[in-house]
C-alpha cells in the first residue's frame, strides 16, 4: 500500500515535472507578448466601427402638414465623440497597420536573429504601447496622424511576430516543436478572443469616453508586457542565469539548430527553394482570410446582420475562441501522431493544411442568408478550424529551415500583410459605399477562392526534410563533425611531431 502510494506520487511528481518546465515559461511569456501586441490590432476592427459611430449619428425626417414643417432630431450619446472618416476611410485605417508588417516583413525577422528578441521586442512593446496611448488624441484631430501611429504599430508586430519563431527554434526541442509553436503563437488569437467582446463592452461604456478606454487599456498593458519580458526573457538558453543544467542539456541535445546564435543567411538558395516557396504562398491566402474574419467580419455582422457594438464584439470573437482550442490540442495531437506514427512529416504537414481551409465556411454562409446564429456558428467553426495552419503549412519553415525561422516568419508576415492589404481594399472596392448583401457574398466568394489556391499549391510543392543549405542539416552537421575530427587528428599529429623532435 505505502510503495504503491509512493509510486504514485513519485510519478504525480514526475509529471509536472515535465510539464513545469523552464522553457515552457519562456513560451508562455512569449505568448503574452504577442497577445499585448495584437491586442491592440485585434481590437480595432470593432473600435473603429464606434469610433466613426454611425448608429449614433444625427438623423433628421422631415413632415410636411399644411406647410408646416415638423423636424425630430436624434442626438449623440452624451458624452461620446466621434471622428468623420468615409467607409473608404475606414478600409483604409484597417490596412495602415498592414503596411508596417510588410515594411518590416524584408529585415523584421533577421533583426531578431542578429540582435535577439529580448531587446528587439521589449522596444517595439513600449512603443507600441506609447502610441497607443497618444492614438484617441490624434485621431480625433488629425487623420494622417492616426494612420501614421496605425503604420508603428503594424511595424511592431513585424517585429514582434518573428522574434516568437526565433524563441521556438532556440529553446524548443524536436519534439515538442509543433506544441510549442502552438502556444507562442496563439497569442494572437487568444487576443482576438479576448479583446474584440472586452472592446465591444468598452465602446458601449461611457468609461474613459467609450471608444478611447480601448486604447488606453492595450496601451498601458504593451508597457507593462514589454518590462517584464526585458527582465525574464533572455535571447539563448546557454546564458539564461535561471535555467537548470539538466534542462539545459536536454535543449542543447535535442533542438532542430545547432547554435543559439545568428548565421549568415544564403539568400539566393533561400529564394529559389521550392519548398521555401511552398511555406509562403499559404502565408498569403490565409492571410487573406485572416484579413476578412479580423478586419471585415464585424463591418459585415453590423451592416447587414445589425448586431449592436457589444454583441457584435462577442460574435466576432467567437471564430477565435474555437481556434485557440483547436491550435493547441491540434498541435499536441500533431506532435503525438508525427512521434508514434509511419507518416512523414510532409504528409502531416499537407494532411492538416486541408482540415484547416476555410473555403466551405466562407462559401456556406451565402446560403444562410440573415439566419443569425446559422451564420455565426458557421464562421466561426471555419475560421476556428482554419486556426489549426499553426499545425501545417504555418510551422512548415521550422521543419525546413530552422535556423532562418525569424527570417522566414518576417517574409511569411510579410506575405501575410500583403495579402491583408489587397483583401481590405478588395472589400473598399466590392463591397464600398453600398454594403449590400449581394456585394458581401461575392467577396467571400473571391475570399474562398483564394483560400483554395494556397492549399492546393502547398500540397504540390511542400516538404518537411530540413534544406540541405541550412545548417541544422543532417549533411551539414555531419560535414562540421568531420572537420572537428580533423582538426583534432592533425592537432594530434602536431604534438606527436613536436614530442619527436624533442626527444
Amino acid at each position: 500500500m505505502d510503495r504503491t502510494r509512493g509510486n504514485s506520487v513519485t510519478s504525480i511528481k514526475s509529471g509536472i515535472a515535465n510539464v513545469a518546465r523552464f522553457r515552457w515559461f519562456i513560451f508562455i511569456l512569449t505568448n503574452v507578448a504577442i497577445f499585448t501586441n495584437f491586442s491592440v490590432l485585434g481590437s480595432f476592427s470593432l473600435t473603429i466601427v464606434a469610433m466613426i459611430g454611425k448608429n449614433n449619428e444625427h438623423t433628421t425626417s422631415i413632415d410636411a402638414i399644411n406647410s408646416t414643417v415638423n423636424v425630430t432630431i436624434t442626438p449623440l450619446k452624451s458624452g461620446s465623440v466621434h471622428v468623420d472618416w468615409s467607409n473608404v476611410d475606414k478600409s483604409r485605417m484597417l490596412s495602415a497597420s498592414f503596411w508596417g508588417s510588410l515594411a518590416m516583413a524584408a529585415f523584421g525577422g533577421r533583426i531578431c536573429e542578429l540582435f535577439g528578441p529580448r531587446k528587439v521586442v521589449s522596444l517595439s512593446l513600449l512603443v507600441n504601447g506609447l502610441t497607443t496611448l497618444l492614438f484617441p488624441v490624434i485621431s480625433i484631430h488629425s487623420f494622417i496622424g492616426a494612420y501614421i501611429i496605425r503604420i508603428i504599430s503594424g511595424i511592431c508586430t513585424g517585429i514582434v511576430l518573428p522574434s516568437s519563431n526565433v524563441i521556438v527554434s532556440r529553446w524548443a526541442i524536436t519534439s515538442e516543436r509543433t506544441l510549442a509553436n502552438a502556444v507562442v503563437t496563439s497569442g494572437g488569437t487568444l487576443a482576438n478572443l479576448i479583446s474584440l467582446p472586452l472592446a465591444g463592452i468598452l465602446v458601449d461604456s461611457s468609461f474613459l469616453g467609450g471608444w478611447p478606454s480601448v486604447f488606453y487599456l492595450f496601451g498601458g498593458l504593451n508597457l507593462i508586457v514589454a518590462i517584464i519580458w526585458f527582465i525574464v526573457v533572455y535571447d539563448t538558453p546557454e546564458v539564461h542565469p535561471y535555467l537548470g543544467s539538466e534542462e539545459l542539456e536536454v535543449i542543447l541535445k535535442s533542438r532542430s539548430v545547432s547554435s543559439g546564435g545568428s548565421v549568415a543567411v544564403p539568400w539566393g538558395k533561400m529564394f529559389t527553394s521550392i519548398p521555401i516557396i511552398a511555406y509562403l504562398i499559404p502565408s498569403f491566402t490565409y492571410g487573406w482570410v485572416i484579413a476578412v474574419v479580423s478586419a471585415q467580419l464585424p463591418s459585415f455582422y453590423e451592416d447587414i446582420l445589425h448586431f449592436s457594438h457589444t454583441g457584435n464584439g462577442f460574435v466576432t470573437s467567437l471564430p477565435w475562441l474555437v481556434g485557440i482550442g483547436a491550435q493547441l490540442i491540434g498541435s499536441a495531437v500533431t506532435d503525438r501522431i508525427r512521434k508514434n506514427s509511419n507518416f512523414s512529416l510532409a504528409s502531416i504537414r499537407k494532411i492538416v493544411t486541408v482540415i484547416c481551409n476555410c473555403s466551405i465556411g466562407l462559401v456556406a454562409i451565402t446560403l444562410l442568408g440573415k439566419r443569425r446564429i446559422a451564420v455565426v456558428l458557421t464562421l466561426a467553426i471555419a475560421k476556428g478550424f482554419g486556426t489549426l495552419s499553426v499545425a501545417g503549412s504555418g510551422v512548415n519553415h521550422l521543419d525546413i529551415a530552422p535556423s532562418f525561422a525569424g527570417t522566414l516568419s518576417g517574409f511569411s508576415g510579410g506575405m501575410l500583410s500583403i495579402a491583408s492589404l489587397i483583401a481590405n481594399e478588395a472589400a473598399a472596392h466590392i463591397v464600398g459605399k453600398n454594403s449590400s448583401q449581394q456585394n458581401w457574398y461575392q467577396y467571400f466568394y473571391i475570399s474562398a477562392a483564394v483560400n483554395i489556391a494556397g492549399v492546393i499549391l502547398f500540397c504540390l510543392m511542400g516538404s518537411g526534410e530540413v534544406q540541405s543549405w541550412d545548417p541544422a542539416s543532417s549533411t551539414n552537421r555531419q560535414n562540421v563533425k568531420s572537420e572537428t575530427q580533423n582538426d583534432r587528428a592533425k592537432t594530434r599529429s602536431n604534438d606527436v611531431e613536436l614530442s619527436t623532435v624533442d626527444c
